[in-house]
Protein backbone atom coordinates (compact mmCIF):
# COMPACT_ATOMS: atom_id res chain seq x y z
CA UNK A 1 0.00 0.00 0.00
CA UNK A 2 0.90 3.75 -0.31
CA UNK A 3 0.51 5.63 3.01
CA UNK A 4 1.05 9.33 3.20
CA UNK A 5 1.71 10.80 6.90
CA UNK A 6 0.72 14.35 7.49
CA UNK A 7 2.37 15.96 10.96
CA UNK A 8 2.65 19.18 12.17
CA UNK A 9 5.93 19.38 12.71
CA UNK A 10 8.79 17.62 11.99
CA UNK A 11 9.05 14.18 13.04
CA UNK A 12 13.42 13.89 13.29
CA UNK A 13 15.08 14.34 15.55
CA UNK A 14 12.81 11.80 17.89
CA UNK A 15 13.74 14.02 21.39
CA UNK A 16 10.06 14.26 22.37
CA UNK A 17 7.24 12.46 22.64
CA UNK A 18 5.27 13.83 19.44
CA UNK A 19 8.24 13.74 17.31
CA UNK A 20 9.58 10.61 18.69
CA UNK A 21 6.19 8.59 18.14
CA UNK A 22 5.72 10.02 14.81
CA UNK A 23 9.08 9.35 13.98
CA UNK A 24 9.25 5.20 14.27
CA UNK A 25 5.46 5.00 12.94
CA UNK A 26 6.96 5.81 9.45
CA UNK A 27 9.99 4.31 10.15
CA UNK A 28 8.49 0.52 10.93
CA UNK A 29 5.78 1.06 8.64
CA UNK A 30 7.85 1.94 5.78
CA UNK A 31 9.32 -1.27 6.26
CA UNK A 32 5.95 -2.95 4.94
CA UNK A 33 4.52 -0.03 2.66
CA UNK A 34 5.56 2.80 0.62
CA UNK A 35 5.11 5.59 2.36
CA UNK A 36 5.27 9.96 1.69
CA UNK A 37 5.68 12.78 4.72
CA UNK A 38 4.08 16.01 4.43
CA UNK A 39 5.20 18.52 7.33
CA UNK A 40 4.73 21.71 8.39
CA UNK A 41 8.35 23.67 9.86
CA UNK A 42 9.03 26.62 11.47
CA UNK A 43 12.65 26.42 10.94
CA UNK A 44 14.47 24.97 8.08
CA UNK A 45 15.09 21.57 8.33
CA UNK A 46 18.62 20.35 8.59
CA UNK A 47 19.90 18.24 5.60
CA UNK A 48 20.78 15.39 7.15
CA UNK A 49 17.67 15.07 9.18
CA UNK A 50 15.83 15.25 5.36
CA UNK A 51 18.31 12.61 4.48
CA UNK A 52 16.91 9.97 7.85
CA UNK A 53 13.64 10.84 6.86
CA UNK A 54 14.06 9.63 3.02
CA UNK A 55 15.27 6.55 4.39
CA UNK A 56 11.78 6.03 5.08
CA UNK A 57 9.78 7.93 2.98
CA UNK A 58 10.11 8.07 -0.96
CA UNK A 59 8.85 11.57 -0.94
CA UNK A 60 9.23 14.58 2.02
CA UNK A 61 7.78 17.32 1.79
CA UNK A 62 8.16 20.06 4.30
CA UNK A 63 6.31 23.45 4.30
CA UNK A 64 7.65 26.51 5.52
CA UNK A 65 4.64 27.77 8.48
CA UNK A 66 5.18 30.24 11.36
CA UNK A 67 2.73 29.00 13.86
CA UNK A 68 0.22 31.53 15.61
CA UNK A 69 1.85 32.55 19.21
CA UNK A 70 0.67 35.82 20.00
CA UNK A 71 -1.40 36.09 22.86
CA UNK A 72 -4.10 38.98 21.69
CA UNK A 73 -4.45 35.68 18.99
CA UNK A 74 -5.48 33.57 21.73
CA UNK A 75 -7.77 36.20 23.26
CA UNK A 76 -9.29 36.16 20.38
CA UNK A 77 -9.56 32.80 19.49
CA UNK A 78 -11.55 32.14 23.33
CA UNK A 79 -14.18 34.43 22.46
CA UNK A 80 -15.17 34.29 18.55
CA UNK A 81 -13.31 31.09 17.36
CA UNK A 82 -15.01 27.71 17.66
CA UNK A 83 -11.90 25.78 16.35
CA UNK A 84 -9.10 25.16 19.64
CA UNK A 85 -6.09 27.10 19.47
CA UNK A 86 -3.45 24.61 18.77
CA UNK A 87 -5.36 23.61 15.70
CA UNK A 88 -6.00 27.96 14.78
CA UNK A 89 -2.48 27.68 14.99
CA UNK A 90 -1.22 25.76 12.33
CA UNK A 91 -3.58 26.09 10.10
CA UNK A 92 -1.88 26.84 6.60
CA UNK A 93 -3.26 27.52 3.31
CA UNK A 94 0.30 26.69 1.68
CA UNK A 95 0.17 23.30 3.14
CA UNK A 96 -3.25 22.39 2.46
CA UNK A 97 -2.54 23.55 -1.84
CA UNK A 98 0.89 21.06 -1.50
CA UNK A 99 -1.63 18.49 0.33
CA UNK A 100 -3.88 19.08 -2.58
CA UNK A 101 -0.78 18.70 -5.15
CA UNK A 102 0.22 15.44 -3.56
CA UNK A 103 -3.11 14.15 -3.77
CA UNK A 104 -3.25 14.84 -7.15
CA UNK A 105 -0.51 13.41 -8.47
CA UNK A 106 -0.25 10.31 -6.78
CA UNK A 107 -2.54 7.55 -5.48
CA UNK A 108 -2.26 7.03 -1.68
CA UNK A 109 -4.20 4.02 -0.48
CA UNK A 110 -4.66 5.74 3.43
CA UNK A 111 -3.55 8.90 4.63
CA UNK A 112 -2.35 8.96 8.21
CA UNK A 113 -2.75 12.22 10.13
CA UNK A 114 -0.17 12.01 13.16
CA UNK A 115 -1.59 15.11 15.53
CA UNK A 116 -4.52 16.76 16.17
CA UNK A 117 -2.75 19.94 15.42
CA UNK A 118 -2.86 18.85 11.79
CA UNK A 119 -6.89 17.28 11.32
CA UNK A 120 -7.91 21.17 10.07
CA UNK A 121 -6.69 19.78 6.82
CA UNK A 122 -9.06 17.16 6.24
CA UNK A 123 -10.67 18.93 3.67
CA UNK A 124 -7.72 19.15 1.56
CA UNK A 125 -7.61 15.13 1.40
CA UNK A 126 -10.69 14.06 -0.82
CA UNK A 127 -12.16 11.21 -0.56
CA UNK A 128 -8.55 8.55 0.22
CA UNK A 129 -9.27 6.75 3.33
CA UNK A 130 -8.24 8.65 6.24
CA UNK A 131 -6.47 7.09 9.73
CA UNK A 132 -6.71 10.08 12.61
CA UNK A 133 -3.91 9.41 15.22
CA UNK A 134 -4.33 12.25 17.70
CA UNK A 135 -2.07 10.23 20.01
CA UNK A 136 -4.51 10.54 23.20
CA UNK A 137 -7.27 12.92 23.99
CA UNK A 138 -6.17 16.47 23.73
CA UNK A 139 -9.45 17.66 25.41
CA UNK A 140 -8.81 15.52 28.52
CA UNK A 141 -5.09 17.13 28.76
CA UNK A 142 -6.37 20.41 28.45
CA UNK A 143 -9.22 19.87 31.29
CA UNK A 144 -6.45 18.19 33.58
CA UNK A 145 -4.07 21.25 33.02
CA UNK A 146 -6.82 23.63 33.90
CA UNK A 147 -7.41 21.89 37.04
CA UNK A 148 -3.76 22.60 39.21
CA UNK A 149 -3.15 25.67 37.17
CA UNK A 150 -2.92 27.78 39.59
CA UNK A 151 -3.15 31.59 37.95
CA UNK A 152 -7.06 32.03 37.18
CA UNK A 153 -6.73 33.86 33.79
CA UNK A 154 -4.71 30.25 32.52
CA UNK A 155 -7.18 28.36 34.33
CA UNK A 156 -10.08 30.05 32.43
CA UNK A 157 -8.09 29.58 29.19
CA UNK A 158 -7.02 25.79 29.19
CA UNK A 159 -10.97 25.16 30.51
CA UNK A 160 -11.94 27.27 28.07
CA UNK A 161 -9.72 25.58 25.25
CA UNK A 162 -10.97 21.78 26.62
CA UNK A 163 -14.14 22.34 25.64
CA UNK A 164 -13.40 23.70 21.69
CA UNK A 165 -11.06 20.43 21.85
CA UNK A 166 -13.96 18.53 23.17
CA UNK A 167 -16.68 19.80 20.66
CA UNK A 168 -13.58 20.15 17.60
CA UNK A 169 -12.98 15.83 18.28
CA UNK A 170 -16.50 15.30 18.08
CA UNK A 171 -16.63 17.00 14.98
CA UNK A 172 -13.62 15.69 13.70
CA UNK A 173 -13.94 12.13 14.46
CA UNK A 174 -17.01 11.54 12.29
CA UNK A 175 -15.26 12.69 9.17
CA UNK A 176 -12.00 10.07 9.64
CA UNK A 177 -12.55 6.90 8.17
CA UNK A 178 -10.89 5.58 11.74
CA UNK A 179 -9.54 7.09 15.33
CA UNK A 180 -6.69 5.45 16.65
CA UNK A 181 -5.34 6.70 20.79
CA UNK A 182 -2.76 5.37 22.43
CA UNK A 183 -4.71 4.56 25.47
CA UNK A 184 -8.28 3.11 26.78
CA UNK A 185 -8.18 5.53 29.52
CA UNK A 186 -7.94 8.60 26.41
CA UNK A 187 -10.50 6.51 24.44
CA UNK A 188 -13.08 6.49 27.63
CA UNK A 189 -12.73 9.80 27.96
CA UNK A 190 -13.95 10.34 24.25
CA UNK A 191 -17.03 8.11 24.54
CA UNK A 192 -17.97 10.03 27.30
CA UNK A 193 -19.15 12.76 24.81
CA UNK A 194 -19.24 10.55 21.42
CA UNK A 195 -20.41 6.75 22.79
CA UNK A 196 -20.55 5.69 18.93
CA UNK A 197 -17.18 6.72 18.01
CA UNK A 198 -15.03 3.92 16.37
CA UNK A 199 -11.72 4.43 18.23
CA UNK A 200 -9.03 2.03 18.13
CA UNK A 201 -6.33 1.50 20.84
CA UNK A 202 -2.88 1.09 19.83
CA UNK A 203 0.03 1.51 22.51
CA UNK A 204 2.94 3.83 21.89
CA UNK A 205 6.00 1.59 21.69
CA UNK A 206 9.77 1.65 22.11
CA UNK A 207 12.49 -0.24 20.19
CA UNK A 208 14.05 -2.57 22.56
CA UNK A 209 17.40 -2.56 20.58
CA UNK A 210 17.74 1.28 20.59
CA UNK A 211 16.43 1.46 24.73
CA UNK A 212 18.71 -2.03 26.05
CA UNK A 213 20.13 -1.97 29.10
CA UNK A 214 23.63 -0.26 29.66
CA UNK A 215 25.66 -1.28 33.12
CA UNK A 216 26.96 2.53 33.64
CA UNK A 217 24.63 3.50 37.29
CA UNK A 218 26.20 6.43 39.41
CA UNK A 219 27.55 5.06 42.26
CA UNK A 220 26.04 7.69 44.30
CA UNK A 221 22.65 7.76 44.57
CA UNK A 222 20.51 9.91 42.28
CA UNK A 223 17.43 10.61 40.34
CA UNK A 224 15.78 11.57 36.67
CA UNK A 225 13.00 13.09 35.30
CA UNK A 226 13.24 13.86 31.60
CA UNK A 227 10.87 15.43 29.17
CA UNK A 228 10.34 18.32 27.29
CA UNK A 229 10.68 20.98 29.98
CA UNK A 230 8.15 23.35 28.61
CA UNK A 231 5.43 21.06 28.34
CA UNK A 232 3.01 22.06 31.49
CA UNK A 233 2.49 18.76 32.51
CA UNK A 234 5.95 17.84 32.57
CA UNK A 235 6.76 21.32 34.57
CA UNK A 236 4.34 20.78 36.75
CA UNK A 237 5.77 17.32 37.54
CA UNK A 238 8.91 18.70 38.42
CA UNK A 239 7.61 21.30 40.97
CA UNK A 240 5.93 19.17 42.82
CA UNK A 241 8.38 16.86 42.92
CA UNK A 242 11.05 19.30 43.67
CA UNK A 243 9.05 21.25 46.48
CA UNK A 244 7.03 18.24 47.72
CA UNK A 245 8.46 15.13 47.39
CA UNK A 246 12.25 15.33 47.17
CA UNK A 247 12.91 17.02 50.65
CA UNK A 248 11.24 14.03 52.41
CA UNK A 249 13.57 12.08 50.15
CA UNK A 250 16.64 13.90 51.54
CA UNK A 251 15.84 13.36 54.90
CA UNK A 252 16.99 10.14 54.45
CA UNK A 253 19.79 10.52 51.40
CA UNK A 254 21.04 14.20 52.03
CA UNK A 255 22.88 14.15 49.15
CA UNK A 256 20.73 12.60 46.20
CA UNK A 257 21.09 14.63 43.13
CA UNK A 258 17.83 15.02 41.24
CA UNK A 259 18.84 15.61 37.07
CA UNK A 260 16.26 17.65 35.06
CA UNK A 261 17.03 16.32 31.83
CA UNK A 262 15.38 17.67 28.60
CA UNK A 263 14.94 20.18 26.16
CA UNK A 264 13.72 24.04 26.89
CA UNK A 265 13.33 24.50 30.21
CA UNK A 266 10.86 27.14 31.73
CA UNK A 267 12.35 29.61 34.22
CA UNK A 268 10.51 28.37 36.77
CA UNK A 269 12.96 25.12 35.76
CA UNK A 270 15.60 26.56 35.36
CA UNK A 271 16.39 28.12 38.93
CA UNK A 272 15.92 24.82 39.95
CA UNK A 273 19.54 24.53 38.91
CA UNK A 274 22.09 24.91 41.89
CA UNK A 275 24.86 22.29 39.79
CA UNK A 276 25.52 20.18 43.45
CA UNK A 277 22.51 18.49 43.60
CA UNK A 278 20.13 19.61 41.58
CA UNK A 279 20.87 19.65 37.55
CA UNK A 280 18.99 20.62 35.02
CA UNK A 281 20.77 19.71 31.16
CA UNK A 282 18.61 21.26 28.86
CA UNK A 283 19.18 19.15 25.65
CA UNK A 284 21.38 16.31 25.39
CA UNK A 285 22.70 14.88 22.67
CA UNK A 286 21.51 11.18 24.20
CA UNK A 287 19.27 10.33 26.36
CA UNK A 288 19.85 7.05 26.99
CA UNK A 289 23.26 7.56 29.14
CA UNK A 290 21.03 9.68 31.67
CA UNK A 291 18.41 7.02 32.04
CA UNK A 292 20.56 4.24 33.26
CA UNK A 293 22.90 6.32 35.02
CA UNK A 294 20.05 7.35 37.54
CA UNK A 295 19.41 4.84 40.12
CA UNK A 296 15.92 5.13 39.94
CA UNK A 297 13.91 6.99 36.99
CA UNK A 298 10.50 8.93 38.46
CA UNK A 299 7.52 10.09 36.74
CA UNK A 300 5.78 12.19 39.07
CA UNK A 301 2.87 12.99 36.85
CA UNK A 302 -0.54 14.64 38.13
CA UNK A 303 -1.98 15.89 34.65
CA UNK A 304 -1.39 15.13 30.95
CA UNK A 305 -2.86 12.36 28.52
CA UNK A 306 -1.14 9.54 26.61
CA UNK A 307 1.17 7.24 27.30
CA UNK A 308 4.69 8.15 28.68
CA UNK A 309 7.45 7.56 26.22
CA UNK A 310 9.60 8.29 29.27
CA UNK A 311 8.56 5.37 31.48
CA UNK A 312 8.46 3.16 27.99
CA UNK A 313 11.97 3.28 27.36
CA UNK A 314 12.91 3.51 30.98
CA UNK A 315 11.57 0.01 31.67
CA UNK A 316 13.14 -1.24 28.08
CA UNK A 317 16.46 0.11 29.57
CA UNK A 318 15.64 -2.36 32.70
CA UNK A 319 15.68 0.65 34.98
CA UNK A 320 13.39 0.84 38.28
CA UNK A 321 10.69 3.35 38.17
CA UNK A 322 8.38 5.14 40.48
CA UNK A 323 5.63 6.89 38.97
CA UNK A 324 2.03 8.14 39.73
CA UNK A 325 -1.16 5.95 38.36
CA UNK A 326 -1.98 8.80 35.85
CA UNK A 327 1.40 8.49 34.41
CA UNK A 328 1.15 5.06 34.30
CA UNK A 329 -2.12 4.93 32.04
CA UNK A 330 -1.95 2.47 29.37
CA UNK A 331 0.66 1.22 30.05
CA UNK A 332 0.06 -2.75 31.43
CA UNK A 333 2.32 -2.52 34.69
CA UNK A 334 1.65 -4.03 37.90
CA UNK A 335 2.73 -2.30 41.26
CA UNK A 336 5.58 -3.87 42.99
CA UNK A 337 6.30 -6.40 39.38
CA UNK A 338 7.15 -4.21 36.77
CA UNK A 339 7.11 -0.32 38.51
CA UNK A 340 6.39 1.12 41.91
CA UNK A 341 3.11 2.95 41.37
CA UNK A 342 2.60 6.27 44.20
CA UNK A 343 -0.04 7.98 45.32
CA UNK A 344 0.94 11.30 46.80
CA UNK A 345 3.88 12.82 47.75
CA UNK A 346 4.39 10.77 51.58
CA UNK A 347 3.86 7.87 49.64
CA UNK A 348 5.96 8.64 46.38
CA UNK A 349 8.98 9.30 48.89
CA UNK A 350 8.83 6.38 50.73
CA UNK A 351 8.82 4.21 47.46
CA UNK A 352 11.81 5.79 46.26
CA UNK A 353 13.77 5.77 49.73
CA UNK A 354 12.99 1.79 49.05
CA UNK A 355 14.55 1.20 45.80
CA UNK A 356 17.15 3.48 46.73
CA UNK A 357 17.96 1.37 49.94
CA UNK A 358 17.42 -2.18 47.70
CA UNK A 359 19.82 -2.67 44.86
CA UNK A 360 18.47 -6.02 44.68
CA UNK A 361 14.53 -4.72 44.28
CA UNK A 362 15.79 -2.23 41.14
CA UNK A 363 17.62 -5.05 39.92
CA UNK A 364 14.24 -7.21 39.85
CA UNK A 365 11.77 -4.36 38.07
CA UNK A 366 14.28 -3.39 35.66
CA UNK A 367 14.10 -7.32 34.67
CA UNK A 368 10.53 -7.34 34.85
CA UNK A 369 10.14 -4.49 33.16
CA UNK A 370 12.36 -4.99 30.49
CA UNK A 371 10.29 -8.39 29.86
CA UNK A 372 7.40 -7.06 29.56
CA UNK A 373 8.63 -3.96 26.85
CA UNK A 374 9.85 -7.44 24.74
CA UNK A 375 6.50 -9.08 25.05
CA UNK A 376 3.94 -6.18 24.82
CA UNK A 377 5.38 -2.90 23.55
CA UNK A 378 8.37 -3.66 20.36
CA UNK A 379 7.41 -1.81 17.89
CA UNK A 380 7.29 -4.93 15.56
CA UNK A 381 4.26 -5.08 17.63
CA UNK A 382 2.76 -2.57 16.85
CA UNK A 383 3.32 -2.09 13.35
CA UNK A 384 1.37 -5.40 13.25
CA UNK A 385 -1.93 -3.40 14.51
CA UNK A 386 -1.48 -0.86 12.18
CA UNK A 387 -0.76 -2.84 9.35
CA UNK A 388 -4.41 -4.95 10.08
CA UNK A 389 -5.69 -1.43 10.58
CA UNK A 390 -5.03 -0.32 7.22
CA UNK A 391 -5.73 -3.77 5.42
CA UNK A 392 -9.62 -3.52 7.37
CA UNK A 393 -9.37 0.21 5.97
CA UNK A 394 -8.70 -0.34 2.59
CA UNK A 395 -11.13 -2.98 2.30
CA UNK A 396 -8.71 -6.11 1.66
Amino acid sequence: MKILFLVHTYPFPPDDGMRSTSYRVIKHIAKRHETALLCESETPVAEPHIEEMKKWCKRVEVVAHEPLRSPLARAWNMVFESTPFCVRQFTSQKFAKKLEQLISQERYDIVHLLSVNIAGHKSAIGKTPTLFFPHDSVSMQFYRNSTVEPNWLKKIYLYNQSRKMEKYEKSMIRQFTRTVMVSGIDRDWTLKFMPSANITVIAAGVDPEEFKPLDIEDKEPSLLFRGVMNFPPNVDSVLYFNYEILPLIQKEFPDVKFYIVGKSPVESVQKLHNGKNIIVTGRVDDLREYVARATVNICPMRIGSGIKNKVLEALSMARAVVATPLALDGISVEHGKHVFAAQGAKDFAQMTIDLLKNPQKRKDLGRAGRELILSRYGWSAIADRYDQLYKEMAGN
